[in-house]
């Protein structure tokens, strides 16, 4: 902000805001409370006497302001407001503007500041507004100091940001790959794509994955079944051949289908999936199955509001880092509510064993 000498008074009856106008050195024009304008002519007619050549163009302070949300958390809020190196005021009208999505709003508020250098002010909406990019800016505002000159020229206080509403805490982390929620697998990396076979080729190996769900779940797709098999196939049907012939294993997916989870090699489903035993750990009581039906109906219940959301984790377990097969996966997750509460769901483990004999643990 900059000090501007007042030269003239144009206008001598107040509007209807009790408001006159008065030039500046610079030429433009403000309107100042007609309350002050014998002081201000006053002053200027000092100065102009002292420094009839002065411009008058000289730093009075900062003016600031800042976009939040409201007390209840949704949009739109502001606080704003200014402070003054070594200059006082008496005076002060101030003019805000707030856009949004389909919102907009000019904020006005004029008065003597009471600790004579600063000022802060704040306003937000009176309805919730709808989350997004918004942005505040001070614009033609000015202050009347004490010394008759006027502070103005504050439209470089400015704020950008994006404001949300209340919604579950998973929510506020968004990834892609699961409509209006969200899926993040991640990866590690392994010498062979095959530990029983020392010329296989390095690869990854599933290391976890988290989900955000909503109402909308995502398609999923089933595992594919490509030439070149998922980490750890080859182990594990070595080890069937081995162990137990002619029984059946599957590709299991950390987040399931049913969830949104991918098993495709074209939407990146390779690292959702594990070799697991198509009985004990993918399905029967209890096995992934059990646990990700109690997560379909928690996303499913009529007590989800639109801004909740369940909060999934599944974690496979490996014996070290060469490891291709998992021992077992744990599993978590919790309701997350919009109003920052949460309640987890009973769900637990399952070991990569056979059947329900506790037995031909797959994991290498």
């Amino acid at each position: 902000m900059t000090t501007v000498r007042v030269t003239e008074l144009v206008t001598r009856t107040p509007d209807r805001a009790g408001n006159v106008t008065v030039r500046l050195v610079n030429g433009k024009t403000i309107p100042i409370p007609a309350a002050n304008k014998d002081l201000v002519m006053r002053r200027t007619a000092q100065q102009a006497k002292a420094l009839p050549k002065d411009t008058g163009d000289i730093t009075c302070g900062i003016a600031w302001i800042k976009l939040k949300e409201k007390s209840n958390k949704h949009p739109v809020a502001i606080e704003t407001g200014f402070l003054l190196d070594k200059v006082e005021a008496i005076d002060f009208t101030w003019f805000a503007t707030i856009k949004g999505p389909d919102y907009s709003y000019e904020y006005t508020t004029r008065g003597t500041p009471v600790y004579g250098d600063s000022w802060e002010g704040d306003y937000q909406s009176d309805k919730d507004q709808a989350e997004g990019t918004y942005t505040a800016m001070v614009d033609r505002s000015n202050i009347v100091l004490t010394n008759g000159a006027v502070c103005t020229n504050v439209g470089t206080a400015k704020d950008t940001r994006r404001l949300t509403k209340p919604k579950a805490a998973c929510l506020k982390m968004m990834q892609a790959n699961s409509r209006d929620g969200w899926i993040l697998n991640s990866t590690q990396p392994v010498k062979h794509r095959n530990k029983t076979d020392p010329s296989s080729p390095a690869g990854t190996r599933a290391a976890g994955a988290q989900a955000c769900l909503r109402k909308n779940l995502g398609d999923g797709s089933p595992a594919s079944h490509p030439k070149e098999d998922i980490t750890g196939w080859r182990d594990a049907e070595q080890f069937v051949a081995t162990h137990s012939p002619g029984t059946s294993i599957s590709r299991c997916h950390l987040i399931a289908n049913i969830l949104g989870g991918k098993g495709q090699i074209e939407d990146g489903g390779q690292n959702n999936l594990v070799p697991c035993w198509q009985v004990g750990m993918n399905t029967g009581t209890p096995s992934m199955r059990t646990y990700e039906k109690a997560v379909k109906d928690a996303v499913e219940a009529a007590t989800m509001g639109p801004d909740d959301a369940v909060y999934y984790q599944v974690t496979p377990l490996y014996k070290d880092s060469d490891s291709t097969i998992p021992t077992g996966v744990t599993m978590s997750a919790a309701v997350q509510r919009a109003d920052g509460t949460q309640s987890l769901l009973p769900i637990t483990g399952v070991t990569n064993t056979k059947g329900t004999t506790g037995q031909l643990n797959l994991g290498n």
